[in-house]
């Protein structure tokens, strides 16, 4: 030891084996006590993840669309008071195929195929084969299939950032409270996609005639309320049709009831393939339709009924028969036209419309009167 008491590192050595050791044991407390604040501030990390991430998830179930749905699960799943992911991606199974739903990795709506050479592709050709897909963890990717009532819906997909990877390292417990947490997001997604959907399908169900695919009656009316109302306010032109199908009890009488749901089926077709996007189509009551023409004088609307008319004449239904025995029959339609005057009501619109198609049935049917 020098005079001024400072040990050199040859002395160092020289030092009894209890000093050495007490050395080695002070170096192995410092590495804990950093290991320790490291995985303090993981678990406190973590933990406001989960607490911030479960408050969030509730927005959810107030959504009414699929589209607010699916914004707002890639926004707690990518901001930083929610699970703070650099990128997530929600894809849905439609037609065999993924489709990009939302996602902060594709711009605009990408499709995916089995047959394709990507990741997207290979989870979905292992979906196919029952198969699960390991995903992509290693390169920071984490993939959750979204099922609903065993019914395959798409896939949440999300990639941590990189200071994320660091952060967690090491740690599998962790590793699986984070895929733990995404999984029940989306469960939480897949169980609303289901809800949304059976609302949407029961709302269709309610208005929507599920024989003719014509609005029903009281929906009809509703909208046709709604679009009076506008064209009196801002003085636009509106017409209303009413058709009935000419001689309809003699096809139930001869020919059964399966038959008249055949003709009205196919008619149905037929009248909506010749209505427009703002148009309003309704079944009024077994054999009457009602057509509602928006932004349409008397003289348009009648261009169009005429159209109809003609088509109507020149249709045919083949009909069931025994063995390889086709019967066809035709039909014809009459029809009643009526354009909205200043001030007028759908009650008075919808009696107009009635008195020409009666005068159309009286001259012979086969017809429109306007």
């Amino acid at each position: 030891m020098s005079k001024q008491g400072i040990v050199s590192a040859s002395e160092v050595s020289e030092l009894s084996p209890d000093f050495q050791d007490w050395k080695q044991q002070a170096e192995l407390q410092k590495v804990r006590a950093v290991k320790a604040l490291q995985a303090s501030l993981r678990m406190y990390e973590l933990n406001e993840k989960i607490k911030s991430t479960l408050d969030l998830t509730t927005r959810l179930l107030d959504l009414e669309s699929e589209a607010e749905l699916f914004s707002e699960a890639v926004n707690i799943l990518t901001s930083e008071e929610g699970m703070g992911f650099r990128d997530a991606s929600l894809l849905l199974i439609e037609e065999g195929s993924l489709h990009t739903a939302c996602s902060t990795l594709e711009r605009g709506k990408k499709v995916f195929t089995a047959e394709g050479d990507n990741r997207y592709a290979r989870w979905l050709a292992a979906e196919g084969k029952g198969e699960t897909f390991p995903g992509g963890e290693a390169d920071q990717e984490l993939m959750v299939t979204l099922r609903s009532r065993g019914r395959l819906l798409g896939l949440l997909e999300v990639v941590q950032h990189e200071r994320e990877k660091v952060l967690f390292e090491g740690l599998d417990s962790f590793v699986e409270w984070r895929r733990d947490l995404v999984t029940r997001i989306g469960e939480v997604v897949s169980m609303l996609i289901d809800n949304l959907r059976l609302n949407q399908e029961l709302k269709r169900q309610s208005t929507v005639d599920a024989l003719t695919g014509a609005y029903s009656r009281s929906f009809f009316l509703q909208r046709a309320e709604d679009e009076v109302n506008r064209a009196l306010r801002y003085g636009r032109a509106l017409s209303l049709v009413f058709i009935d199908i000419d001689h309809f009890k003699e096809i139930n009488d001869e020919q059964g009831h399966l038959a008249g749901d055949l003709v009205l089926r196919e008619l149905g077709s037929l009248f909506r393939r010749n209505v427009r996007n703002a148009d309003v189509l309704g079944r009024y009551g077994g054999d009457e339709f009602i057509w509602l023409l928006p932004e349409t004088d008397l003289d348009m609307a009648v261009c169009a009924a005429d159209k109809v008319v003609n088509e109507v004449r020149v249709q045919r239904f083949e009909l069931s028969g025994k063995g390889t025995s086709r019967a066809t029959i035709s039909v014809t339609a009459s029809l009643g036209a009526a354009g909205l005057l200043p001030g007028e009501d759908v009650e008075s619109l919808l009696s107009r419309a009635d008195e020409a198609l009666y005068k159309a049935k009286a001259a012979g049917r086969d017809r429109l009167v306007s």
